[in-house]
């Protein structure tokens, strides 16, 4: 027997239209600048000198307080360079990220309707940060099929990055249920991370170390293991687990799980402080 579809979690907070349109319309008005400078210059050329100094000036002194504000940073937050990549990353990654897919999976859901065609959107919705939409897509997914364990798991994600955390755990166990060990162990992950935001400390403890023993380990996860064990009071465990989370990679990690190796190696720090 398949379990009934999670119930569907009410609309998500999405960004703002202007978030997507921001970059988009700085990157014009940084075109447009010598055209301006043209025009200006065919009326008044001072003026037009004038304003190319003024601006010049205006530039150099923001660089200037930039430089010196990530100097700072780079002093008070050791973390900061971690954390300017992830930024960096995800704001490449959603400027970038190729629309047509989307586009095709929606022309095929208008002319037949799938839970595989409904999950393609929603993942696709999800990549694209319109969790609203996302959210809508992959419910229905389940609806049409509740036993598609990958349906299960774009939604819980959708619900997470959200902050639907409730709903976001009861996806992750429907997903680890109808596949254990889905996505290489990123739904029971996952899952131990809702149960320990929702305060089921015992709980995230016990998934996030079974997850530790069936699929190895990363900054990531060893990090959100060691948050639990710490609010648990197993302080040596937390501190393992932080050890484990800070060392040395073997390879190039990606941006978020650099990031999180970085907040392990303050943490750790900290603990070593509060001795």
């Amino acid at each position: 027997m398949t379990a009934p579809p999670p119930p569907t979690a009410p609309p998500p907070t999405t960004r703002p239209r202007w978030f997507h349109w921001a970059p988009i319309a700085a990157g014009l008005l940084l075109a447009a600048w010598p055209f301006v400078l043209w025009a200006v210059h065919q009326e008044n050329p001072v003026a037009a000198v004038r304003l190319a100094r003024g601006a010049a000036t205006a530039l150099t002194t923001t660089a200037f307080y930039g430089a010196l504000l990530a100097s700072g940073l780079l002093l008070l937050w050791p973390p900061a360079p971690a954390w300017l990549r992830l930024v960096a990353t995800r704001t490449w990654r959603n400027l970038t990220l190729d629309r047509a897919p989307l586009e095709r999976a929606r022309s095929e859901l208008q002319h037949f309707e799938s839970a595989a065609r409904q999950l393609e959107v929603g993942r696709q919705l999800r990549l694209l940060r319109q969790l609203a939409a996302a959210v809508h897509h992959l419910a229905r997914a389940i609806e049409l099929d509740p036993s598609v364990a990958g349906a299960h798991h774009q939604f819980g994600l959708a619900l997470f990055t959200a902050g639907e955390i409730e709903l976001a755990g009861r996806a992750f166990a429907n997903a680890e249920r109808l596949d254990p060990g889905h996505a290489f162990g990123d739904a029971l992950l996952h899952l131990g991370r809702c149960q320990f935001l929702a305060g089921h400390t015992e709980a995230a403890a016990s998934t996030l170390c079974s997850h530790q023993q069936r699929h190895g380990g990363s900054p990531k996860s060893h990090l959100w293991l060691a948050e639990v064990l710490d609010r648990s009071g197993d302080r040596d465990g937390a501190r393992a687990a932080l050890r484990t989370a800070a060392a040395r990679p073997s390879h190039r990690l990606d941006a978020e799980q650099n990031w999180c190796r970085a907040r392990a190696r303050v943490r750790l720090w900290r603990y070593g402080a509060g001795r």
